[in-house]
């Protein structure tokens, strides 16, 4: 009887240390602990600014890309909180806004389109790929004289760069 109460008293003292334990790690600040950290507050009087770059030749990477896109847009509108997205495609990424190439993202981009999300197609890369602008999607922007340029000049304007 008395090995029953002892190996139940040392159980019972292990729970309790686990227990202590995370307790411990929850308020000390641990980064084991978890906790929610809302980042969306510190918008709320500033525009959130992104950038997008699109450059590999894959439809599961374009996907990736404008799904990050399109999640900016949903949150922040959802929290009113004000927004300036760019999705630059350049080198084989240019692709996926070309007409004839894959028409399955057409749906998307208008709609990101629609919401403001600013499609952004390279020059240089165009010229490379004998690509015209008429062989765009109509809303899609070209800069000049690249997206690289175009790319560091927005990162100088606080916007931050994704690359999915």
């Amino acid at each position: 009887m008395n090995r029953y109460l002892f190996k139940k008293g040392l159980l019972n003292f292990k729970a309790a240390f686990i227990v202590s334990a995370l307790v411990l790690m929850y308020f000390s600040g641990s980064a084991y602990a978890y906790k929610k950290i809302q980042a969306l507050p510190y918008f709320k009087h500033k525009t959130m600014k992104v950038v997008i770059q699109i450059t590999q030749d894959s439809p599961a990477r374009w996907k990736l890309a404008l799904g990050n896109a399109a999640k900016v847009v949903q949150i922040m509108s959802a929290h009113a909180i004000n927004y300036k997205v760019d999705v630059v495609a350049y080198g084989p990424g240019l692709r996926v806004f070309i007409k004839k190439d894959d028409e399955k993202f057409y749906p998307l981009l208008q709609s990101l389109n629609a919401y403001g999300v600013n499609l952004v197609a390279c020059h240089m890369t165009m010229r490379a790929m004998h690509v015209r602008e008429k062989q765009l999607f109509p809303f899609v922007n070209v800069v000049y004289p690249g997206a690289v340029a175009y790319i560091i000049k927005k990162e100088m304007q606080g916007y931050a760069y994704i690359k999915p």
